[in-house]
């Protein structure tokens, strides 16, 4: 009875320790796979902002976009509440007009203002909200930001072509200071075809308004910058600081 016992003994310990060759042989032969550091690290790289399906190339506007009567989705929008979307996803509102009449005079320069419009920017994209920021030359801009579009003439009254960035600064009522450095867009027009001498030029100048200023939009102090001839040469020099109410 006894050597029965140890043979079944025997035999059972003989089975386990060939099951346990057999795994160890398999694994060696297919290692476990572990997964690489790119594969644990592995993160969705979708732009916040974009719309499903339109992280490359030119953003389209939504159903609900064309359906809206306020969209205008060629040429420019025309009144107050229609907004337009930019090919990258920048969503640029009409919210609010400022009718101006007042000429600034610099030297030969007069510089009439004549409307104010407030635009409500919503970035959709990231590439849009970039774009805003390299613009407007401010890292900080957030995905809904405020800007005012400045309409004015530039009225030449010298001899010779005067070449200007046109507004080099805009302090805001709550001592908020914008420059060419930074949340000042000027139309490049001035700057490079320049205003031709007895001649008048229509443009804008679009500026970020700081978020503490948005509700109390009731003045600007405005200064126009150094004003060149085609040959570099100094004809006038900064304005001087001039408050725009409305």
């Amino acid at each position: 009875m006894q050597r029965r016992i140890g043979w079944l003994l025997a035999t059972i310990i003989g089975i386990v320790a060939i099951i346990v060759v057999l795994v160890l042989y398999r694994s060696n032969e297919q290692p476990t796979r572990v997964r690489t550091m790119a594969e644990v690290n592995l993160k969705h790289n979708k732009q916040p902002f974009a719309k499903k399906g339109s992280d490359d190339g030119k953003y389209e506007p939504t159903k609900k976009d064309l359906a809206n009567k306020n969209f205008v989705q060629t040429g420019q929008i025309k009144k107050v509440g229609q907004y337009q979307i930019t090919e990258n996803g920048l969503v640029q509102k009409w919210v609010d007009s400022k009718k101006v009449n007042q000429t600034i005079t610099n030297g030969t320069l007069d510089y009439k203002i004549e409307q104010i419009n407030v635009i409500k920017n919503t970035a959709r994209t990231q590439n849009a909200l970039v774009s805003a920021r390299h613009t407007l030359n401010d890292r900080n801009i957030s995905d809904k930001f405020t800007t005012l579009v400045i309409n004015y003439r530039v009225t030449n009254n010298n001899a010779v072509t005067a070449i200007t960035p046109g507004i080099t600064a805009v302090k805001y009522p709550g001592s908020t200071t914008m420059s060419a450095l930074s949340g000042i867009y000027n139309d490049g027009q001035l700057n490079t075809a320049g205003v031709v001498p007895y001649s008048t030029v229509v443009t804008t100048t679009t500026v970020l308004v700081p978020k503490k200023d948005v509700a109390n939009l009731k003045s600007l102090n405005v200064q126009f910058a150094t004003v060149k001839d085609s040959a570099g040469n100094e004809i006038e020099k900064p304005s001087a600081v001039n408050t725009i109410t409305f």
